[in-house]
């Protein structure tokens, strides 16, 4: 029998969560040195729907943009190629995984959620000054697509495991590494890579949940990812069950706010900040969300 491992697991669903040839388009334009705004805009306004998210999103908190943005170029220039990628990659996974079971999931809190925890990397990435934010934002949104892949793949045996009597998501990783031999963090770091993602996001996701085996030369993406997920999962599972925003108990490891060098007086305030800013970035990359609220 041939042993599973994320990387099996992940290799059964590429025709599955294949994703569109517009962002592979995109991906082959942006990865040549020779490439212009105009030919990127050129590709962009070929789908209506991502020339409208990448007008929304030139307009949005997250780039801090005041005026208004009324054309593709300008978006495109205002917003960078690496940010354009991290948009075109975060609005078609959503389509690509929009067909889960609902038994597993309610996906509008599960975006929501993913989402949100992109928005905290990003701010809190910001406040440690690093330089890739954008990077940081695409770790938070795809940190549980492993998840989706257990769901859709291996439904009895994560069933069984949502059977338990498990108290919290501690208890639901534990019940994944013994039922499967790794968890949903591993799973899509594996999915990632065959995605041919960067490394930097690759490595956050695959060691969310342990900050403290993180290498020194990601030691700080890591930690940023793991306590944006503590925030995010604070003011989730959804936007309209957000009522007591100024209770917050940590629940991450310590090692990850040392690394960081941050108080709790700090992330209080980039907790709150992302909930103030997540609404909006939520609207863009998954609008069927704002309909319920």
């Amino acid at each position: 029998m041939t042993l599973q491992t994320p990387h099996s697991l992940a290799a059964e669903v590429e025709s599955l969560f294949a994703l569109p040839d517009v962002v592979l388009r995109l991906n082959r334009l942006l990865n040549s040195d020779e490439v212009n705004n105009h030919e990127i805009s050129a590709v962009v306004e070929l789908d209506p729907g991502l020339a409208s998210n990448v007008l929304r999103l030139a307009n949005s908190p997250l780039l801090g943009q005041h005026g208004k943005v009324g054309s593709v170029s300008r978006a495109v220039d205002l917003i960078g190629h690496r940010a354009l990628r991290d948009l075109v990659l975060a609005t078609s996974v959503t389509q690509v995984f929009a067909d889960i079971p609902e038994e597993f999931v309610d996906m509008t809190s599960f975006w929501d959620n993913s989402i949100t925890s992109g928005v905290a990397a990003q701010l809190l990435g910001r406040f440690v000054h690093m330089h890739d934010t954008e990077s940081l934002f695409l770790s938070g949104l795809l940190h549980g697509v492993g998840r989706l892949v257990f769901y859709t793949r291996r439904p009895d045996e994560y069933r069984a495991l949502l059977s338990e009597k498990l108290e919290c998501d501690q208890d639901l990783v534990a019940a994944e590494q013994r039922a499967f031999g790794f968890t949903y963090a591993e799973l899509g770091a594996a999915l990632l890579t065959n995605w041919s993602l960067p490394l930097s996001i690759c490595t956050a996701v695959k060691l969310q949940l342990k900050p403290e085996v993180a290498a020194a030369s990601n030691q700080r993406e890591v930690a940023i990812l793991h306590i944006a997920n503590d925030i995010a999962t604070s003011l989730s599972p959804c936007l309209k069950q957000r009522k007591d925003t100024f209770t917050w108990v940590p629940g991450f490891n310590p090692c990850a706010q040392e690394t960081l060098d941050v108080s709790l007086e700090d992330l209080q305030d980039v907790r709150l900040e992302a909930l103030a800013e997540a609404f909006e970035i939520i609207v863009i990359i998954n609008p069927s969300s704002s309909l319920i609220y």
